[in-house]
C-alpha cells in the first residue's frame, strides 16, 4: 500500500479533512454570561507537557496565558462576565473569540486543524498560504491585509477580537497576541500550541483530543524506527547555501542548521544529525569547509532560501564532477532532499505551516527520508521531496479544497496499522560515523557549545510566517535573512 497517493494529500493536507467542525461540538461556553457569573466556565482544562514556551492558567471565568514571546501575559475572560484585573496582562480579551486575524502562516494553520478557520477575517502574507481551504476562504469569504495602506491596516486588525502575529512587528494594536510555537525546542512541544490557540475559542477538548492522538502516534512511530534502526542510522544534516547579497556584505556562505527539535526528531526517525560528538560550526565561508564538515553525511536536506535544480545546487555546493561526488556519500547515493514538495502558486511552502501542527506526520516523513523502504512498496514523503531524482513540487491551489470549514486532518498514517520493513532488508548500506555511536551522545554537549545564542531563535524555523506586520515595508529584509534564520 503506497500511503500517500496526490488524492489522499490532496484530502489530507492540502485540502480540508475529517468532519467538519463547523458545529459547536469540542467547543464549551460558547454563551456569554452575566457579569455577576462566578462558576467554573471551562470544566475542559489543558495541561502543557511537551512546550517550553506558553503556559495556561485556569480561574472559573478567566485563564491566563504566558508566551515567550510576549512582555506579558494575556487575559482571556469568558464574554459577559466581569474583566478581571492582573497585573502584567498585556491584553484582555473577551472569549470565545468570534473574529480573528493572523500574519503568521504556521498560526493559520493551527486555527484550522482546531476546526476555528470560521472566526478568521483577515490574512497577511496571502500568496504565501499554502492551505487549500485557506486559499479557499480568502478568494471568497476573508480578505488579506490591505498591506499597502498602513492605515486601512490599522483598521482591519482593529475589527478583529485577536491578530495573531509573530514577534518583531511595530505599533502593534492592542488586541495583538504574539506566539512562538516555531522556536519550541522539540516536534510535540510545537505541536503542543494547539492547546494555545485553542484557549482563544473555548476549544480545548479539541485541542486535547487532537494533541494526544498526535502524540500517541508518534510515539509509536519512534518506538517502531528505534526497533527496527537502531543499528542503522544515516547520518543527516540540514543545510543551506545564501548568495551574495547586500545584505550579507556580498559575501557567500553556507550554513548546518543544528535547531533543537531537529535533533529530536532526527533521532527518533531512526538516523542521527552530524557531527553529535563535538562542538559544531554552523556557518562557513568557503565551500571547501563546508564539504569538509558534510564528509561524514549520509543525507543532506537543503534549505536553502531560493530552490536550485540539483545540478545548480551542487554548483553552489562546491561539488563540480562525478569525481568529487563520489567523495561524499550524500552526492554519491543521490540523497538530497528539499522540505518543499508543497507550494503555493507564489512559492509559499507547507513546509512553514502543518508540519508544525502535526509533529507525527513531520517525524513519519523523516523516517520515510532516511529509510525510504521501512514499507514494503516504498514511501512518498508529504514535504520532502529528492532533489536529486528531480522529484516534481505538488502546487496546491484553492480547487484542492472540498469543504473551507471542516477540520484539518493529520496527514500522519496511523502507525498501528504500519509494518516497518526490517533493517536488513529495507536499509541500503551507509558511510557515516559508527554505528555503534549512540545518538544520546549529542546531548553530552551543552546547547551553547552547539548554538550560540544568536543560532538559537534563528534555527528554530522562525520564518515559519513570511514577513510580519507592515509587510509591505520589511519584505525585502525579511527575504533577505531568511536564509540567515534557517
Amino acid at each position: 500500500m503506497r500511503l500517500h497517493t496526490l488524492a489522499t494529500l490532496a484530502a489530507a493536507v492540502v485540502g480540508s479533512a475529517q468532519a467538519a467542525s463547523s458545529s459547536s461540538s469540542g467547543l464549551q461556553s460558547t454563551a456569554c454570561v452575566s457579569t455577576s457569573e462566578s462558576s467554573d466556565q471551562f470544566p475542559t482544562k489543558s495541561e502543557v507537557k511537551h512546550a517550553t514556551l506558553f503556559g495556561i492558567e485556569y480561574k472559573n471565568t478567566y485563564k491566563v496565558l504566558s508566551s515567550s514571546a510576549a512582555k506579558g501575559t494575556y487575559v482571556l475572560y469568558q464574554c459577559g462576565s466581569e474583566k478581571p484585573n492582573v497585573a502584567g496582562a498585556a491584553a484582555y480579551i473577551p472569549v470565545p473569540v468570534s473574529k480573528s486575524a493572523s500574519w503568521s502562516t504556521s498560526a493559520n494553520v493551527f486555527l484550522q486543524a482546531l476546526g476555528v478557520q470560521n472566526t478568521l477575517r483577515n490574512l497577511g502574507t496571502a500568496p504565501s498560504v499554502v492551505s487549500a481551504c485557506l486559499q479557499k476562504l480568502l478568494e471568497d469569504v476573508i480578505a488579506p491585509f490591505n498591506e499597502a495602506n498602513e492605515t486601512a491596516t490599522d483598521s482591519q486588525e482593529l475589527a478583529n477580537d485577536v491578530v495573531f502575529n509573530m514577534p518583531g512587528g511595530e505599533d502593534d494594536p492592542a488586541n495583538t497576541v504574539l506566539t512562538a510555537e516555531y522556536m519550541e525546542s522539540s516536534a510535540l512541544g510545537r505541536s503542543e500550541w494547539l492547546k494555545f490557540f485553542a484557549a482563544f475559542f473555548n476549544a480545548e477538548e479539541r485541542a486535547n483530543d487532537l494533541f494526544e492522538q498526535i502524540e500517541a502516534n508518534y510515539d509509536c512511530l519512534a518506538s517502531k524506527a528505534a526497533a527496527e534502526y537502531n543499528d542503522i542510522r544515516p547520518v543527516v544534516a540540514w543545510t543551506s547555501y545564501a548568495a551574495p547579497t547586500e545584505y550579507n556584505n556580498n559575501t557567500a556562505y553556507w550554513q548546518i542548521s543544528y535547531a533543537d527539535y531537529k535533533y529530536d526528531v532526527v533521532r527518533d526517525a531512526g538516523a542521527r544529525m552530524l557531527n553529535t560528538t563535538g562542538p559544531q560550526a554552523t556557518m562557513f565561508d568557503s565551500a571547501a569547509a563546508f564539504l569538509d564538515a558534510l564528509e561524514d553525511a549520509d543525507i543532506l536536506i537543503d534549505e536553502s532560501f531560493v530552490s536550485y535544480s540539483y545540478d545548480d545546487l551542487m554548483s553552489k555546493y562546491g561539488v563540480s564532477d562525478s569525481s568529487a561526488a563520489s567523495k561524499y556519500s550524500w552526492a554519491a547515493a543521490a540523497r538530497v532532499f528539499r522540505p518543499d514538495r508543497l507550494q503555493s502558486a507564489a512559492g509559499g511552502l507547507a513546509w512553514f505551516e502543518s508540519p508544525l501542527v502535526f509533529a507525527d506526520a513531520l517525524l513519519q516523513d523523516l523516517v520515510g527520508v532516511a529509510h525510504p523502504k521501512f514499507i514494503a512498496d516504498g514511501y512518498q514523503p508529504i514535504w520532502f521531496r529528492n532533489l536529486a531524482a528531480d522529484n516534481s513540487v505538488v502546487i496546491v491551489s484553492a480547487a484542492n479544497c472540498t469543504d473551507m470549514y471542516a477540520q484539518l486532518a493529520d496527514p500522519a498514517s496511523q502507525c498501528s496499522k504500519l509494518d516497518f520493513q526490517s533493517a536488513d532488508a529495507a536499509d541500503v548500506a551507509y558511510s557515516g560515523v559508527d554505528e555503534n555511536q549512540t545518538q544520546d551522545l549529542i546531548y553530552d554537549l551543552s546547547k551553547s557549545e552547539v548554538i550560540n545564542d544568536s543560532a538559537d531563535e534563528s534555527d528554530s524555523e522562525s520564518t515559519s510566517a513570511a514577513p510580519v506586520r507592515r509587510a509591505a515595508a520589511v519584505a525585502s529584509l525579511a527575504l533577505a535573512l531568511v536564509a540567515v534564520l534557517l
